[in-house]
């Protein structure tokens, strides 16, 4: 494997019946960059997504996850992932969310990870407090903490800024541009080019199940 990429990806495809979603796909991910996936919807986003997830399995081709294949659940081991509209049961706490996402990823309850996880993202303080007496942007930072367990080494996020009023929007970029800064890779969706060009290093633009463009932001903004 090439040590300087992290996610490869090698002929993907993905049929619903006849219906060909993802189309031989074919393109890497360096390790620690910020790569936005851009589309309209039902481009295939989330679809590519949910197969690095494992949440599905391509019907031909390969994605390759730091060597691993994605049919091989220990590659999801180096992922944290935000969804874009998380289910959160909000009759629970904040640590408590933080404690079931740590058992299903194996890692064992420890309050003092779970203070200093708390504080990276904005939420020092809250691990006893119920998700129902958080706002939208602080529900979105623990969604970001639970997330960052285990340090993963790449952080796949779906629209994380959906729906946040201005200031959380800040916080959420300025969280990405920490762990960007810690040389962690970062994958993630957005329909707000503002956030593309202050965020990302690299682009992928998927239009009908095909790449319609990868390159710098730089070379995108020439080509906008």
């Amino acid at each position: 494997m090439n040590e300087a990429i992290a996610i490869e990806v090698v002929g993907l495809e993905f049929n619903i019946g006849k219906k060909r979603i993802l189309k031989g796909l074919n393109f890497g991910i360096p390790r620690g960059k910020v790569f936005a996936v851009l589309g309209h919807n039902g481009a295939g986003k989330t679809t590519f997504f949910h197969i690095l997830l494992g949440l599905k399995f391509q019907t031909a081709g390969e994605i390759r996850t730091l060597g691993k294949s994605n049919e091989d659940w220990r590659s999801r081991s180096a992922i944290g992932y935000v969804v874009e509209r998380p289910y959160l049961n909000l009759d629970h706490e904040f640590g408590a969310l933080l404690t079931y996402h740590a058992r299903l990823a194996g890692i064992p309850r420890d309050r003092a990870l779970f203070e200093k996880i708390a504080e990276e993202v904005g939420l020092k303080g809250h691990l006893d407090d119920l998700l129902s007496t958080f706002s939208k942007g602080m529900l979105q930072k623990a969604v970001l903490a639970q997330a960052a367990l285990g340090n993963p080494e790449i952080k796949i996020l779906d629209e994380p800024m959906s729906g946040l009023d201005p200031e959380s929007r800040d916080s959420v970029k300025a969280q990405i541009q920490k762990w960007s800064a810690a040389g962690k890779t970062i994958i993630f969706s957005s329909h707000v080019m503002e956030d593309v060009e202050q965020l990302a290093d690299e682009v992928l633009i998927l239009e009908d199940g095909e790449i319609r463009f990868r390159g710098t932001v730089d070379e995108w903004r020439m080509r906008k």
